[in-house]
């Protein structure tokens, strides 16, 4: 139930009556958000189209299955490498942090990938 008392049926009539109009969209299969830093991307989205009169529609999305992507611009670096995963690659390889922040920056922060370069090539 919605705040104020307002049931499915009662507040399809408000907004009725408002001019507002609501429909699902049943078929969308993704919707992806983009910044200058990341993607965000929703699989299976339950969206909502409502149309105000004398506006912008707006969409109203619930997700349940959403995976925030990092955004790599030409030039610029915009993984972020934690201390542990630097910490976890230094111990496995025994190799300086410094040396293992680097594999993991070439390796776009892939820990197992970062490991197997630095164990072939050495520190």
């Amino acid at each position: 139930m919605l705040p104020f008392g307002l049931g499915g049926k009662s507040l399809e009539k408000m907004l009725k009556k408002a001019g507002i109009k609501m429909y699902e969209i049943a078929d969308a299969k993704r919707v992806i958000i983009e910044t200058e830093e990341e993607r965000i991307v929703i699989e299976q989205p339950k969206v909502i189209e409502i149309e105000v009169p004398g506006s912008a529609k707006a969409y109203q999305v619930i997700a349940q299955d959403v995976r925030v992507e990092k955004i790599e611009r030409e030039g610029a670096s915009v993984i972020e490498i934690s201390d542990e995963d630097v910490k976890i690659v230094a111990e496995e390889t025994g190799c300086s942090e410094e040396v293992a922040r680097k594999a993991l920056e070439e390796t776009k922060g892939d820990i197992a990938e970062a490991i197997l370069k630095l164990q072939e090539s050495g520190c």
